[in-house]
Formats: C-alpha cells, sequence, structure tokens
C-alpha cells in the first residue's frame, strides 16, 4: 500500500505538471486539450493517472469491506492474478479491431472487479471455518457481496446495452459474458454464506446443510458450463476459436462431471444405509473410545464400515457428501452390490479389520500372546504412519500376518 501511494503521488505530480504546460503555453480550453490528447508523453500520463485512480478506489474498496489480507488470500490472488492477465491478453487478440483506450479501461476494470471476487470468495471459506467470528466481519462480509452484486449488474447492463441496440457481434460480448458469471458466482457465495449463518443459528444441528450445499455446487457448476458454452459458440462463429475460454470451459466440464459422480456414487452409497452399514453393538462402542471423530461428540448409536470404525448415521451421511473413504483410516468405502453381504463381511468376514479397530478376532485364539502383541504393535505403527501422511491403509489379512511373523 505504501508502494503504491509513493506511485500515485508522482504520478499525479508529473500529469498536474503536464496540465498546467499544456494550459500556460495555450492559453485556451480547446488547443489546451488538443496538445494534451496529440502529446504522446501527455497521452500515456493521463492514461497512467487513470490506472492508478482505478487501483486506488480498488485498494479503498478492499479497506473497507475486507481489512487487512491474510497471507493465504494474498498469495491466491497473486496466482489467479497472473492466470487472468494471461487469458485476458488472448481475448486481446480475438478483439484487436476493437483495441482502444476504452476498451483497455473495461479490461483493467475488469481484472480489479474480478480480484474482489477471488477475494469474497477466500474470505467467506475462512469464515465457515472459524469457530468464533465478531458480528463486524459478518456485516462487512455481507455488505461486501451486495456490493459486488451491485457492481456486476451495472457493468452487465452497460455490455449489454450495445448489444441490445446494434443487434451485432461487438466486444461487448466479451465484458456481457465476464460479469455474468461473476454475477451468479456472487449469487453462490452469498447463498453459500446463508447456508453457514443458519447452521450456525442452529447451533450445528442443521443436517441438510451439507446436502443443499451440494447441490448448491451442482447447479452453479452446470449454469458456468452452460455460459462458457454459449460464449464459446458465439465468440467461435463470429472470431474464431476463442483460445482464452478453452481452460475454463475444460476446468469447468471437468468439475461439473466429478460432482455428477460424486452424486451419483453418493446416491448408491446412502441408498440403503440401514442394511449397508450395520449397527455398532454396545460391546463394540464401549470397546472403542465411543467418540464421533467427525463431530468430537460422544456416540450413544453408530454405524459401523468395513474397516470396523464407527460414526453418528447423520455424520456419515454429510461425510460421504465429500469424501468415499473413511475418516479414520482413509480405507475407501466401496458400495457392495448387496448390503447384507457388507454386514456380513462386517460382522465375519475380515478378522484382520475388526482387529485393527480394537476388537479381538475370532480367529487369534490359538496364537501365543508374543504374537498378538507383536502383530499389534505392527498394525498400529501401520495406522499411525497411513493417518500421518494421508494414504489409504488397507490391513492385509491375518494368516499373512501369522506367515511373517
Amino acid at each position: 500500500m505504501i508502494r503504491l501511494q509513493t506511485y500515485a503521488a508522482f504520478s499525479l505530480l508529473a500529469t498536474t505538471s503536464a496540465v498546467y504546460y499544456a494550459f500556460s503555453s495555450r492559453e485556451q480550453f480547446y488547443p489546451a486539450m488538443v496538445y494534451l490528447s496529440s502529446s504522446k508523453i501527455c497521452f500515456v500520463l493521463l492514461l497512467n493517472t487513470g490506472l492508478v485512480a482505478m487501483c486506488t478506489t480498488w485498494q479503498l474498496v478492499k479497506r473497507i469491506f475486507l481489512g487487512t489480507l491474510r497471507e493465504a488470500e494474498v498469495e491466491q490472488l497473486n496466482e489467479q492474478s497472473w492466470r487472468e492477465v494471461v487469458e485476458i491478453l488472448f481475448a486481446v487478440t480475438i478483439f484487436r479491431q476493437d483495441f482502444s483506450v476504452a476498451f483497455l479501461a473495461m479490461v483493467a476494470a475488469l481484472l480489479l472487479v474480478k480480484a474482489l471476487h477471488w477475494l469474497a470468495q477466500k474470505r467467506v471459506d475462512y469464515i465457515e471455518t472459524t469457530p468464533s467470528v465478531p458480528m463486524l466481519s459478518h456485516i462487512r462480509i455481507v455488505s461486501f457481496m451486495v456490493f459486488l452484486l451491485a457492481v456486476d449488474c451495472i457493468f452487465l447492463s452497460r455490455s449489454l446495452m450495445p448489444l441490445i441496440k446494434n443487434r451485432e457481434a461487438s466486444v461487448a460480448i466479451f465484458f456481457s459474458f465476464e460479469y455474468m458469471i461473476l454475477a451468479t458466482s456472487t449469487v453462490s457465495i452469498f447463498v453459500k454464506y446463508v447456508f453457514y449463518v443458519s447452521d450456525m443459528l442452529m447451533e450445528g444441528q442443521w443436517e441438510k446443510k451439507a446436502v443443499y450445499t451440494f447441490y448448491l455446487e451442482l447447479i452453479s457448476d452446470l449454469v458456468h458450463l452452460f455460459l462458457y458454452m454459449l460464449f464459446f459458440v458465439a465468440i467461435f462463429l463470429n472470431y474464431g476459436v476463442p483460445l482464452h475460454l478453452i481452460r475454463e470451459l475444460y476446468e469447468t466440464f471437468r468439475c461439473f462431471r466429478i460432482r455428477v459422480s460424486d452424486y451419483v456414487r453418493y446416491r448408491k452409497i446412502t441408498s440403503n444405509m440401514n442394511e449397508r452399514f450395520p449397527d455398532a453393538t454396545a460391546d463394540e462402542l464401549n470397546a472403542s473410545d465411543a467418540t464421533c471423530i467427525i463431530c468430537r461428540e460422544e456416540m450413544t448409536t453408530a454405524k459401523k464400515l468395513l474397516c470396523g470404525h464407527l460414526f453418528h448415521v447423520h455424520c456419515l451421511r454429510s461425510w460421504l457428501e465429500r469424501q468415499h473413504t473413511c475418516p479414520t483410516c482413509r480405507a475407501p468405502i466401496v458400495p457392495p452390490d448387496n448390503g447384507r453381504t457388507a454386514s456380513a463381511q462386517q460382522h465375519g468376514a475380515q478378522p484382520g479389520v475388526q482387529l485393527a479397530a480394537g476388537i479381538g478376532a475370532p480367529g487369534s485364539e490359538g496364537a501365543t500372546s508374543e504374537n498378538m502383541n507383536r502383530r499389534q504393535a505392527k498394525l498400529e505403527a501401520a495406522a499411525s504412519a497411513a493417518s500421518i501422511y494421508g494414504r489409504s491403509f488397507a490391513y492385509p489379512p491375518t494368516n499373512t500376518l501369522n506367515s511373517k511373523l
């Protein structure tokens, strides 16, 4: 911010000197304006001053609504800014016949507005993961999102007006599309924040929050994919292949495909959870920690996975909307074809898994006490390593361990 202030001061001083020289040497308004617009040095100084004014306004908006940025926000801003600049340069090559000072000003404004949207999304994600957030932060982020939506609508209307009036393709297509994407993103972020506030008012007991959030992201990706495809076709028919849209179109399609596959897998797993995942018995609850690792609350009733770990049924359902591995050991939760077969496997077909979960294996009675201790120590060490590195760990069969030991 200090460097921007210094640069802005020197830019304002240079521009003021150029304007003073123009009016003092010409003594009339019209000749002075002609000189300022025809002189290359004066034109560059005026253009630089306009850019400084836009950056100063951006900094002021950021200071009012967000305050000091966190390190993660600054890092994301730097990474996405360079990527967006490259894509904008590709867009400029497509609309080179419309290249003008107004076009440069609109591009600079678009980059600054996009940066504010990135910060808004990052700040909402931070608020959702923070246990205690002051009321002022909630007021500022809500005001910020309303401000961004108003800015998106204003720029969108100004971009659509020439298209509706002239009824021909122009650079306004590019800005209309960009602000449509930004407006839909702002609405999605705001609705996601409303879900968070609703869950907070319910003291974290809103079980449907993850479901609604999942559907919100799915619909948002679908809308973005439709807009990207529509814009790609429009640019391709009027200007040629839009190179700057290929990556965005691919990323949006890939994200949407992943969400659809996750949704299908989630519906397959949760369609018959009562049959697929058996209820934990009282002895199993007493033998384990009896604390759900997802919500960190004590369990009176629980569901048991194939790996033997226990969780609340509603916590497990929420977890399966995002991940399809065990929260404890990262073992994959593969939906079997028959829920009863899975139940049978959990109760008797996997003694090695039960042993890893802290439950005595039925077939281990004939082993010596020393071998039992060594086998248990190896399993615990392997499970700890798997949890540290976040990798899936499949417990080996008991027979294999016996042969090695």
